[in-house]
């Protein structure tokens, strides 16, 4: 019975080759945006220690925008993979249908927020365009892209797995019913 929670229609080999390659193409920009908040976060430690060092005002706001966008990137590489985490204890406790059930209302539930992640997220952009970030001066709408681009990952990589649950007709692994 253990393999049909609601995530077991998304833990599987990735298809699509569209969206592996897009994957393939996160995965290293997210490891060079960690890289880079850790060789910026250093800096600025070693540059507090000492006071030869020129200060580094803006690492505490580079870091913050690297991580958030290493984490709305993140989001949809890890969803693809089917490597979100997910508690399986009660869902395995009952029948597949209701298992399957589950898993529609939850894949629809994660497409109805990217949807607003979307959609609120381009009225950020729009919003923010002609503000600058304090320390950088950077245009906070390059900031904010990050919310619609993560919608739009996590919108289609939930109506691949709910497309998935539909084709298998409930059955996750392929096994007999």
């Amino acid at each position: 019975m253990a393999g049909y929670a609601m995530g077991a229609w998304c833990r599987h080999k990735p298809e699509g080759a569209a969206l592996s390659y897009v994957v393939k193409v996160l995965k290293p920009i997210i490891v060079l945006l960690f890289l880079a908040m850790t060789v910026i976060t250093l800096a600025a430690t070693l540059a507090r220690m000492f006071p030869v060092l020129p200060s580094l005002y803006w690492a505490g706001e580079a870091t913050r925008y690297l991580n958030f966008w290493m984490t709305c990137l993140g989001i949809g590489a890890a969803l693809h993979l089917g490597l979100h985490f997910s508690l399986t204890i009660i869902s395995d406790a009952y029948p597949l249908m209701v298992r399957r059930a589950a898993a529609v209302a939850t894949y629809a539930g994660m497409m109805l927020l990217a949807g607003v992640m979307i959609n609120y997220g381009i009225q950020m952009i729009t919003w923010n365009f002609g503000q600058l970030s304090a320390a950088m001066q950077v245009p906070m709408s390059y900031v904010y892209v990050g919310i619609p681009i993560s919608g739009a990952l996590i919108f289609v990589h939930s109506l691949i797995a709910l497309v998935r649950v539909f084709r298998q007709g409930g059955n996750a692994e392929g096994e007999a019913q």
